[in-house]
């Protein structure tokens, strides 16, 4: 932490303005929120359903955009994350079934990278891009955002094709159980700034 003297040439006046461009200056940089998520990732196959989940990770940056509820000025940028080897299924059989078709040796995490919003009185409309393996595809789905005390909940669900990511669905039982290529994805947490 430096000090600032007062000289007499520099004045009082002078002096008021460094401190307050000084205090403008720290408090101008939006702090990042960054708190746990937990995600549901359920499907079908030609057998039975099937739902795993996983705690992740939500960064926001508040800030530089059209404000939503919870964010009065906005979010300038916000990022899921998931780490792959964290899943858990109802059985160890399944859980292995889906960190081999994830291969999180190869890669690790998956993301979504907010790239735009479009607020509404329960939330808001994401588009950004989701990363699964080495395919980074453009996806929008409905977020609820609800302010609670001093944190915003956030709530999600996206379905999708695991096959358009390079996903290639579980065969097991020499081919008697097809996992179908169709999931859906469920998160939510609470944001604490």
């Amino acid at each position: 932490m430096s000090v600032v003297r007062i000289s007499p040439r520099m004045g009082i006046r002078r002096f008021a303005i460094v401190l307050l461009a000084s205090v403008a200056l720290l408090y101008s940089t939006p702090a990042t929120a960054q708190s746990d998520v937990e995600f549901t990732v359920s499907g079908t196959s030609t057998i039975r359903g099937w739902t795993c989940t996983v705690t992740g990770s939500a960064e926001v940056t508040p800030g530089s955009g059209g404000a939503a509820p919870g964010f009065a000025n906005g979010v300038q940028t916000a990022t899921l994350t998931v780490p792959v080897d964290a899943f858990e299924c109802p059985n160890e059989e399944m859980t292995e079934h889906l960190l081999t078709a994830l291969r999180p040796d190869d890669f690790a995490e998956i993301t979504f990278q907010l790239e735009s919003y479009e607020t509404s009185r329960q939330g808001a409309e994401a588009t950004g891009t989701l990363t699964i393996l080495d395919s980074s595809q453009p996806v929008t789905f409905p977020i609820s955002l609800t302010p609670s005390g001093p944190g915003v909940e956030i709530e999600g669900d996206v379905q999708l094709d695991m096959t358009t990511y390079g996903v290639e669905p579980p065969v097991v039982m020499l081919g008697l159980m097809n996992v179908r290529p169709q999931i859906r994805i469920q998160f939510a947490g609470t944001l604490s700034p």
